[in-house]
């Protein structure tokens, strides 16, 4: 049984089983990190950044995410 069909099986037939909504940690700067790197990403798939060019840009926005969350911890 393919996975999704597994979890749709357990939310119906589980009766605690409870939603809730949770806000985003949007303006969270290692969230904000990881939005940044699945956009470059996407902009990779979608030719708007050249492939060979993500090595080189995936460090400069770790740093800059990293040092962005330093001085907040401050």
């Amino acid at each position: 049984m393919p996975t999704l069909l597994k979890l749709q099986m357990l939310a119906e037939y589980t009766p605690d089983l409870i939603f809730v909504h949770e806000k985003a940690h949007v303006g969270h700067p290692l969230n904000e990190a990881a939005d940044s790197l699945a956009q470059l990403g996407l902009r990779a798939v979608h030719a708007a950044v050249p492939v060979d060019a993500i090595p080189r840009l995936v460090p400069l926005r770790v740093a800059g995410a990293l040092d962005d969350y330093r001085r907040r911890q401050r």
